[in-house]
C-alpha cells in the first residue's frame, strides 16, 4: 500500500494515511492531482499541511519520517508526534505546489496528514448546481 486517502471533500479538506514511502501529485484537475474529485473540475494549484500525526519504530539508528515537496525536504518528524500547523496559525505552505513526499526513516511506521487543497484565487469550487 503506497498511500490510502481517508477523506477528500471539495471544500479542501484531504486526509492521507501512509505507511509505506510514497510520492503525490497534488496540482492539477482531477485527470492529473491524485487528490482532485471526479465531480470537481477545478484546478488544484496546491496543498497546505495542516496536521501530520507520525509513528515510527524505536529502535536504535534513524526513525520517522521525511516530508518533502518536490526535492526539498519540509519537516522531519521522530519517533511519534503530532503537529497542528493550522492550529498554532501557520499551516506549512512551503512549496505548496511540488510533488507531496512522505519517506520513512527506519522499518515501521506510519503518516497521517491533513491537507487542505488550494484552489485558483484562493477559493473552493462551489458546490451549486446553478
Amino acid at each position: 500500500m503506497a498511500y490510502r486517502i481517508l477523506k477528500n471533500t471539495s471544500q479542501k479538506t484531504l486526509m492521507l494515511f501512509t505507511a509505506d514511502n510514497t510520492a503525490i501529485v497534488v496540482v492539477g484537475n482531477n485527470s492529473v492531482s491524485e487528490i482532485g474529485l471526479a465531480s470537481v473540475t477545478a484546478n488544484i494549484e496546491g496543498v497546505s499541511i495542516n496536521q501530520v500525526w507520525s509513528s515510527a519504530d524505536s529502535g536504535a539508528g534513524a526513525n520517522g519520517w521525511d516530508i518533502t515537496r518536490g526535492s526539498n525536504t519540509v519537516w522531519q518528524t521522530d519517533s511519534t508526534s503530532w503537529l497542528d500547523f493550522s492550529g498554532l496559525g501557520a499551516a506549512l505552505d512551503v512549496d505548496s505546489a511540488a510533488t507531496l513526499g512522505c519517506e520513512r526513516q527506519g522499518s515501521r511506521g506510519t503518516l497521517l496528514l491533513e491537507l487542505q487543497k488550494q484552489y485558483a484565487g484562493g477559493h473552493r469550487p462551489s458546490d451549486s448546481t446553478y
